[in-house]
């Protein structure tokens, strides 16, 4: 022990009890953590052992005695200068009253670092540790640093991170291990606002909902943008105040006016009077804040230009997968506020963090990593990947109230960088797209946020477990991985979950608890709303008491999404990836949305409020209400999923695709649509499309259903006359179990034969029966048919019907200069011959370029006509054989198209697919 009372033994006290150790296996792995930091517990090179070795005892220069820091008497020799190494011992007290001008290398405290919150304070210093036994009070609740005072810790760059000294680069920042107490509070004030009014361009003064708390001239402003596709966030700052009134120092140069008169617009406050900052902008040299202790209350305080984990790439210290540019450092874990493995114990109190702001991070704002917290009231903004994070999948605690404003992100969808074997980068790397919010623990309570300007969704659930020590990839690479990392403790009104074999030594995998909550949250100027992804995927069941439940959602204003690429991702692309998607619900089962508002309240792109990839069962939609898409409701494919109540008014309100996902070991795919209230502003109430090409089984089973007020829906492919392989190719690789207990037949007798040809031999037919003789057209109805009607079609003459094979809705137009190519893509035709101008055409899903039979597209002519198809002019595919080759083409913003003809008969024309261009064909009849 030295003269002070320091040891190490004091140094360390806290720092066991700081977390759960990880065995890294394999010697190529090791040498990379050794490297690269990689590893998260404490017994990881970058846990709080690691930390300890930077600020030994033998490294001290400066030792405190006691007092005020700048007073000489408060020091054992004299008051630090420029590069000390800085120790606070066990039992003495120290306060900083006044802005210090002297850089210091490092601060260790083991006894008490305060502030004097009345006056203003300055610590510049690279790396400022708080041991198990030290007490760091920048203000406290009942002392918060005052306006007009100010505190700041800055985060100096002295030059590149000594990775001789650090080779995990864990340090510059602010770094509290296990048993530390920390307290930060600024002076109480709204941290963002609601307006009362909407403000518009022109506009020199805000009205907010309610009066502000302790804004002032001079604080700084974002009112935030309300165009998804141009960032008009505008930067002002404040001359007055006047109860809810705020004048401003300039005029604002935009509208901030919502689609509705129910909806806000929003303005962030940017300053507290407590600050902690990074002197360098370069984000291999900022500070980060890394809380690993229990006891942590941080309130109205400001985290600007922190964080130097780089979002925009790969971390290189991954625990699974093959990292890329393992030459260049970027170590996960240094956030700009980040809580370290501090522990999920529910019976404790959590960790608070409110009122404060992140300013500007490359990678991520607050993070919850394996903790215990409660994110209350914060704003981040500018931030790169995600705002707000809980990391791993077990996670606890909340975000409420908070507001994510403006993050950019990689182009990549949510699910990329998942772990594959071998594929260097995919490494479960994830929250690097662009989000508000990204979740992956169910276990966190997530009410009343709002997420606004992101390139990506505003809220993304990709609940699947992240491990966070090495696995063996067998056990790893999939959907969804059998690895149980949630406590039951914490798992609430799922006891079936609870009695099942999923439980494992306690726990259970996070992908199947329910969510904590989720409500009243909102999305807008983003590019989707909210996306739910490996969440109960493969728990399909009926106990709806315990389904998640998405409850009182808004969206509005949702724009495009662009790849990495810079390419324009339709809201289908990647199984339901792409933007404009105002909820998002990909390999999830048992899910309630209820209540929610989508809005669409922007033109140029055409989304869909609630959409689904291939797999979703058991979703329940309750009490919408979805205006102004194209499509409001793509119906999940499998389970029980009623639509029940609320007001629809979309140019397609739901649209059905049957037979496209096997049920065979699932539950029949039934969708009721009742109660509903119809808007008269779009094309039908239902849009029904079957899907041909991906499941026998599922195509043919007799167990699905659909109605609409009680009514029977019928599918167009179950015409009687109907054939549904027209060769024998379109059966695709049929195994010889496909179709399972419903028949012993040989799929290939089935080529040529129509529904009524197939019920009579064989008793199947698609969706499991022909369609009914009373069964008819009805006008709010297409791509099927209603029971007991009689009405008419919709196509245009020449045409009777159309139909994709895999379920995709179509629009039809008439051929001209600027009419688009697709239904949700912005390509629009450049030049089109005279000769072609005014032709009835069809309007395609882009995503029809993924049709695999060579029976694609189905033309029911009802006389005889010529059928055009303008395909891309850089190939021609094998079904085209045969056809004329005009010689004209048609520009287009997505490629030059050929034009190739054919004179057609009344009756059924059959179109392939696309299978040597990513671009699909255009059709147009005369």
């Amino acid at each position: 022990m030295s003269e002070d009372g320091s040891s190490r033994r004091t140094f360390l006290k806290g720092a066991a009890t700081g977390g759960v150790g990880v065995t890294l296996a394999g010697g190529a792995y090791t040498q990379r953590a050794r490297l690269f930091g990689g590893g998260d517990g404490t017994n990881s090179l970058s846990g709080p052992d690691h930390i300890t070795r930077l600020v030994p005892d033998g490294q001290v220069t400066d030792r405190a005695t006691g007092g005020v820091w700048a007073d000489s008497g408060s020091w054992r020799d004299a008051v630090p200068g420029d590069g000390a190494h800085v120790l606070i011992p066990e039992g003495r007290a120290v306060t900083l009253a006044s802005e210090l001008d002297a850089t210091y290398r490092t601060v260790r405290v083991d006894g008490r670092l305060r502030v004097d919150p009345t006056a203003a304070s300055r610590l510049l210093v690279d790396t400022l540790v708080v041991a198990g036994t030290g007490t760091l009070e920048l203000g406290t609740p009942d002392e918060p640093v005052q306006r007009g005072a100010g505190a700041v810790v800055e985060f100096t760059d002295d030059g590149a991170i000594d990775e001789d000294w650090d080779p995990e680069r864990v340090s510059r920042g602010l770094l509290a291990l296990p048993g530390s107490t920390v307290h930060v509070a600024g002076s109480e004030r709204t941290s963002w606002a609601r307006t009362g009014t909407a403000p518009r361009a022109g506009d020199r003064s805000l009205s907010l909902a309610e009066a502000p708390t302790a804004w002032a001239e001079g604080d700084r402003l974002v009112v935030a943008g309300l165009d998804p596709d141009e960032n008009q966030d505008e930067a002002v700052t404040v001359a007055g105040v006047s109860g809810s009134t705020v004048e401003l120092d300039r005029s604002l140069s935009h509208d901030h006016v919502p689609p509705r008169e129910d909806f806000d617009a929003y303005v962030a406050a940017m300053d507290r009077t407590v600050t902690l900052r990074s002197e360098s902008a370069a984000t291999k040299r900022r500070g980060h804040v890394m809380f690993m202790t229990t006891d942590v209350r941080v309130q109205h305080a400001a985290f600007d230009s922190l964080g130097r984990t780089d979002k925009s790439r790969p971390v290189t210290n991954p625990d699974n997968g093959t990292p890329p540019d393992p030459d260049t450092p970027n170590p996960k874990a240094r956030y700009a506020c980040h809580f370290h493995r501090t522990g999920i114990d529910a019976t404790e109190d959590p960790r608070v963090v409110e009122g404060c702001v992140v300013d500007g991070s490359p990678g991520w704002g607050y993070v919850n990593h394996h903790s215990n917290v409660a994110f209350r009231d914060n704003v981040s903004y500018d931030v790169f990947g995600a705002g707000f994070v809980a990391e791993i999948g077990n996670e606890i605690g909340a975000f409420e109230g908070n507001f994510a404003l403006r993050s950019s992100g990689t182009g990549g969808g949510p699910d990329r960088r998942q772990f594959k074997t071998d594929r260097e980068g995919a490494i479960d790397d994830f929250g690097h797209g662009g989000y508000g919010f990204w979740l992956q623990s169910p276990g966190v309570a997530v009410d009343d946020n709002v997420a606004a300007g992101h390139r990506h969704h505003g809220f993304v659930w990709w609940t699947r477990p992240k491990p966070d020590r090495e696995m063996d990839p067998e056990k790893f690479e999939g959907i969804t991985i059998d690895f149980a990392n949630f406590p039951v403790e914490n798992v609430t009104g799922q006891d079936r979950l609870l009695a099942s074999d999923a439980v494992t030594d306690g726990k259970v995998p996070s992908t199947q608890v329910r969510f904590r909550s989720f409500a009243g949250n909102t999305v807008f100027a983003s590019g989707g709303g909210a996306d739910i992804s490996r969440h109960r995927f493969g728990d399909a069941h009926d106990e709806v008491e315990s389904y998640s439940v998405v409850d009182e959602f808004t969206a509005f204003n949702l724009g495009a999404h662009y790849s990495q690429w810079d390419s324009r991702r339709v809201p289908n692309e990647g199984g339901a990836q792409g933007g404009q998607n105002g909820i998002s619900i990909r390999y999830s089962a048992n899910v309630v949305v209820r209540n929610p508002t989508l809005v669409d309240g922007v033109g140029g792109y055409r989304g869909v409020g609630i959409n689904r990839n291939h797999a979703p069962q058991n979703l329940r939609v309750e009490n919408p209400d979805i205006e102004g898409w194209f499509t409001g409701i793509r119906a999940p494919p499998r389970g029980e999923s009623p639509i029940t109540g609320g007001r629809l008014d979309n140019d397609i309100d739901v649209h059905v695709i049957g037979g496209g996902t096997s049920n065979r070991w699932s539950s029949p795919h039934e969708v009721a649509i009742e109660n509903v209230d119809f808007g008269d502003g779009g094309r039908a109430s239902v849009f029904m499309g079957a899907d041909l090409q991906d499941d026998l089984y599922s195509m043919l089973s007799p167990n699905d259903s659909v109605t609409l007020e009680g009514t029977p829906l019928y599918f167009d492919s179950q015409r009687p006359d109907v054939v549904p392989f027209p060769t024998e190719a379109d059966l695709g690789d049929v195994g010889g179990d496909e179709l399972g207990d419903l028949s012993e037949a040989d799929p290939a007798e089935f080529v040529g034969k129509s529904n009524r040809e197939l019920m009579n031999a064989y008793g199947l037919a698609v969706e499991g029966e022909p369609l009914p003789d009373d069964a008819g057209a009805r006008s709010d109805v297409l791509g099927g048919f209603a029971a007991g009607s009689n009405g008419s079609r919709d196509a245009p003459a020449p045409l009777d019907a159309v139909a994709s094979t895999v379920g995709s809705a179509h629009e039809f137009g008439t051929l001209a200069q600027g009419e688009r190519l697709y239904v949700y893509d912005d390509a629009e035709f450049l030049t089109v011959p005279g000769k072609y101008a005014g032709l009835s055409y069809i309007r395609p899903e882009k995503e029809d370029q993924d049709i695999e039979r060579p029976s694609g597209y189905r033309l029911d002519l009802a006389e005889p006509a010529d059928v055009f198809v303008a395909y891309d002019a850089e190939s021609t595919p094998e079904w085209l054989t045969g056809w004329t080759d005009t010689g004209d083409s048609i520009g287009t913003d997505d490629g030059t198209r050929r034009v190739f003809k054919k004179s057609v008969g009344a009756g059924t024309t059959w179109l392939g697919g696309c299978p040597d261009t990513y671009k699909m064909y255009s059709v147009f009849v005369r």
